[in-house]
């Protein structure tokens, strides 16, 4: 069984509460509620105008089942009862009424003000917006979870014989500081942990091992690892390490032979989004790897972004991925 099957199963045995905001503008948002449904995966709530909805999945030939839930974003019995929360939750901006009733009757920020109200248990966007205007959203309800310095990516990257790695960060965080790095690292573990249920073995990457290059971007990544072993002090871990130290066994022993992940590690985590996003790419393409992600993480509650080149599965997916995260929070 591959991982995104594991993960398909532990989610269909949670059942959760997943609002997809974007239903009024994407078939495939609608298929993906379908599949979701139809194969008891997950409960989708599908955010728009009734009419509006059905239409459209009339038109594509899509057949939503009974159990898929429609509520509308717009004149609602719940507009009072967001704009009182926004109202709240974004005073220190000082934001005029027209700019809360703007907000409080956007898809993307009521599927946040329902996550975070208890309404739904996880939240899926980012087929028709991108993925700054899903962050803000997210950021502006559910806020970054206890512990976390920021909001961060990673992906699963499964690999053709079923090894299953994470890197982190490939989608978000174009230059994390040490500190940010650190908490990186931190959450990709969780992660990790969550997901794939395997201990996270966490490498700091860098174009040196060790000491072996002197430069003010390995000392960050020196620095990223300190303050993440410190965190965590009985997790594994190291840092720096280039890839192939923490790959490879036989150049583990050479170049970092006292290292507790050398050679084994399983959570990859990149100096930049630039060799991260490389990273996983290449590996998607030149060793066959299925990627799963970008899966956010550090998110008080799981509120997942999408490619908007994304399919279907992929909405599927991230919505079981999701319904995993949503224990974390529960």
């Amino acid at each position: 069984m591959s991982l995104i099957e594991e993960i398909r199963q532990k989610a269909s045995n949670l059942n959760k509460r997943v609002v997809l905001p974007e239903a009024e503008r994407d078939i495939r948002v609608l298929k993906a509620a379908a599949m979701l449904s139809g194969m008891g995966l997950a409960k989708p709530i599908l955010l728009g105008e009734k009419e509006k909805i059905e239409n459209l999945a009339k038109e594509q030939g899509v057949e939503l089942p009974d159990s898929v839930e429609i509520k509308p974003y717009r004149n609602s019995v719940f507009d009072e009862k967001k704009f009182r929360y926004f109202e709240k939750k974004l005073a220190h901006k000082n934001p005029t009424k027209e700019q809360i009733q703007e907000i409080s009757l956007n898809p993307l920020f009521t599927a946040g003000w329902m996550l975070d109200t208890g309404k739904a248990d996880a939240a899926v966007a980012g087929s028709v917006a991108s993925t700054g205007e899903v962050i803000v959203s997210a950021l502006r309800t559910v806020g970054v979870a206890e512990g976390s310095e920021l909001v961060s990516s990673t992906f699963l990257m499964e690999m053709p014989d079923g090894k299953v790695f994470t890197y982190a960060d490939c989608a978000v965080v174009p230059y994390p500081e040490s500190d940010q790095l650190a908490s990186i690292a931190l959450d990709a573990g969780d992660t990790h942990r969550l997901l794939t249920g395997a201990e996270p073995l966490i490498a700091f990457l860098s174009f040196s091992t060790k000491g072996s290059a002197k430069h003010e971007r390995v000392e960050l990544v020196q620095q990223a690892y300190q303050k993440a072993k410190a965190a965590k002090p009985n997790w594994k871990m190291d840092g720096e390490l280039q890839f192939d130290t923490a790959f490879v066994d036989s150049v583990a022993k050479r170049k970092a032979p006292d290292s507790e992940v050398g050679g084994n590690a399983n959570v990859f985590i990149f100096p930049n989004l630039d060799a991260g996003n490389i990273a996983y790419k290449i590996t998607e393409r030149l060793a066959g790897a299925t990627a799963t992600g970008p899966i956010l993480q550090g998110l008080s509650k799981p509120y997942m972004d999408l490619s908007r080149g994304c399919s279907v599965d992929d909405i599927v997916n991230t919505a079981c991925v999701a319904s995993l995260i949503s224990q974390k929070s529960s």
